[in-house]
């Protein structure tokens, strides 16, 4: 039922405490009378001819809908059901879903919307007043790296070389590469980097290598060599921790989890290319227990207008997985390649992206390890840092996936 979830959604929400007199039978009976009367409203039979609706209409058509009803809208956006049926122009030419196209443009993707919602709903209802109380708690942020290049440095970087004239790095890239270390294995430089601050990350393999097409690669590394064990090895015993990023590949997630040379229990999707709510019911099925894959790679902000992690809701069972979900807001590939935003402009736009939401979510930060070079990325390493900086003197909290499993999974019965 959509009030169960909804009661989950609320009682394990961050801004909310719960009032000592709090009964969730209240909430159900509250929320679940409004469903029923938009149900009765519009004509339909049953809760599930609702989830029809809001799945099967496009957003324009829904919005009067969702502008009466709170309850709906949250449960809407939390869930990206506008994704659940697309057409082929919803889609880019890697087959993940296009911002352009998504209610996150015309909503704002930048607001942490479903939060807003949430607060007005209580606000509006008396009866929800006395159940909740509604507080700000300073944002948490989640480092990760999705290592897709490790040896991919001596050719891009190379161009960079050549286009530059600059045969000294050339040379220096040749010699990182075949003698030395090569410059993308910079693991423990990263680590290094985020440990200045007393910061801790999570580090995404790919476990399939290989050209999928002209647009699509996995890894250039094997998962079971040396270095790339050893610089696993290095991520844990240095506090730090490691994730599947799931291949462009037909295996199943149970036959990439068992190539890991460490047991996982996180995920995320190369190229952030997942289709809903096919990926859920595989992520659920892998038995995995985190998914931090939920961004555009187009556009920084909230793919789903909340800010925090949640538990998808589940079609087949009419309840929520047992999985988190991580929702990503920032990518430094969206600044570089989508967006084109000059990379001495990138820390400012995504500092003023924290400013607005110093409060109340959760936010996720992805820097690719090719990002810490400075040749081809020359001066993302920099930004990073004075992204790294300003959460620091800000008092923003770290969080890895340990304890975001442990502090934001609900509790569901």
């Amino acid at each position: 039922m959509i009030s169960n979830y909804l009661e989950l959604l609320y009682s394990n929400c961050k801004i909310l405490t719960k009032d000592r007199s709090y009964n969730r039978e209240k909430f159900v009976a509250i929320s679940n009378e409004h469903i029923q009367t938009v149900i009765k409203e519009n004509g339909l039979a049953s809760e599930s001819d609702l989830i029809d609706l809001l799945i099967s209409k496009p957003f324009a058509s829904l919005k009067s809908l969702l502008d009466r009803s709170k309850f709906l809208y949250i449960f809407y956006l939390v869930n990206s059901l506008n994704e659940y049926k697309q057409e082929d122009k919803d889609f880019d030419n890697l087959g993940r879903s296009k911002y352009e196209n998504s209610v996150m443009k015309d909503v704002g993707i930048e607001n942490n919307l479903v939060l807003q919602l949430i607060k007005d709903s209580i606000n509006e209802n008396e009866i929800l007043k006395q159940l909740f109380k509604i507080n700000s708690h300073k944002s948490y942020f989640y480092l990760s790296h999705d290592i897709d290049s490790v040896y991919g440095s001596f050719m891009q970087d190379g161009l960079w070389a050549v286009k530059h004239m600059r045969i000294d790095v050339l040379l220096r890239l040749f010699y990182n590469a075949v003698i030395a270390r090569p410059d993308w294995l910079n693991f423990d430089l990263i680590m290094k980097t985020e440990s200045e601050y007393d910061f801790r990350s999570t580090f995404y393999w790919l476990v399939n290598r290989g050209k999928i097409d002209a647009r699509q690669t996995n890894s250039d590394y094997s998962i079971t060599s040396k270095k790339i064990i050893d610089s696993i090895d290095s991520v844990k015993k240095n506090g730090f921790e490691n994730g599947l990023h799931k291949s462009i590949s037909t295996d199943s997630f149970k036959n990439e989890l068992s190539k890991m040379p460490v047991n996982v229990v996180g995920n995320r999707y190369h190229y952030l290319k997942f289709q809903l709510p096919n990926t859920y019911n595989k992520i659920e099925e892998a038995g995995l227990q985190l998914d931090a894959s939920l961004g555009f790679a187009e556009h920084y902000g909230f793919r789903n207008g909340y800010g925090y992690p949640f538990h998808p809701y589940s079609m087949v069972t009419n309840k929520a997985y047992s999985f988190l979900e991580v929702p990503l807001n920032i990518m430094d590939g969206t600044f570089q390649a989508y967006m084109k935003i000059p990379v001495e402009k990138t820390a400012d736009t995504i500092i003023n992206f924290l400013e607005k939401n110093n409060n109340d979510t959760l936010l996720s930060v992805l820097w690719h390890n090719t990002f810490f070079t400075n040749y081809k990325y020359k001066g993302y390493l920099n930004e990073y840092k004075k992204i790294l900086k300003y959460l620091y003197d800000m008092n923003f909290q770290n969080i890895n996936q340990t304890a975001i499993i442990n502090d934001f999974s609900w509790k569901i019965k």
